[in-house]
């Protein structure tokens, strides 16, 4: 009787509100649509070829802080600058939701320009258990600003993208989506022949040891 009255009031929230889980603590089902977004040269307004694009779509944790990803995707920018992102699912998640504004958060990587952050806009009634997740910015061209600073501050740069955005993160989870990320990181370990040993001794130790844990922990 309990199970059939939880039942119950299961499907009448899912016609109500969409899902469920926005009623009762149970995993929800999030699927994304598709999305393109086109990058160009601040400067030149010309299109940007193989610009790393690594998409992390962010879970709720308990007291509404961010956790790490339910999913992650990543893309090269083709000749005209444009990115291509699949749309994914249907996957179970969290009952807490996903965040609204990270679902997803883009990078944007290119070697010797700014990095880029993208964080999904709002649009009502956006909630954090809606099953489909949209990335508001899609379409839109964003522009990369070349870099003409130091060999300091260009650490500073990469330090912000070559571990994505989605934080804290498990092993687990790292491992379970080990070659979008090893692609940003291999991405940036190229970087260490641009700056100085002293200068960049603390994050490419970083960066060297996560690259080796994915690679040796898919063994």
């Amino acid at each position: 009787m309990a199970i059939a009255l939880i039942a119950g009031i299961a499907r009448a929230a899912a016609a109500d509100t969409g899902q469920a889980c926005e009623v009762i603590p149970m995993p929800c089902t999030f699927e994304a649509q598709p999305f393109k977004l086109r990058v160009i040269d601040a400067e030149t307004q010309k299109p940007l070829a193989d610009v790393h694009a690594l998409a992390e779509w962010r879970m709720e944790g308990a007291g509404g802080r961010a956790n790490g990803p339910l999913m992650v995707k990543d893309a090269l920018s083709d000749a005209d600058g444009q990115v291509s992102f699949d749309g994914w699912g249907p996957i179970q998640g969290p009952w807490t939701g996903l965040v609204i504004g990270s679902d997803p958060v883009v990078t944007l990587f290119k070697s010797g320009y700014k990095s880029a952050l993208l964080n999904n806009g709002y649009l009502p009634p956006s909630r954090e258990r809606e099953r489909i997740r949209r990335f508001v910015r899609r379409d839109v061209t964003y522009a990369l600003e070349p870099f003409r600073g130091t060999p300091e501050e260009w650490v500073k740069e990469l330090d912000r993208i070559y571990a994505g955005r989605a934080f804290p993160r498990s092993d687990d989870q790292s491992l379970q989506f080990r070659d979008q990320y090893l692609n940003r990181l291999r991405r940036v370990w190229i970087e260490r022949q641009s700056v100085s040993a002293r200068t960049e001794r603390d994050l490419f130790w970083f960066i060297e040891r996560a690259m080796r844990f994915l690679e040796e922990g898919h063994r």
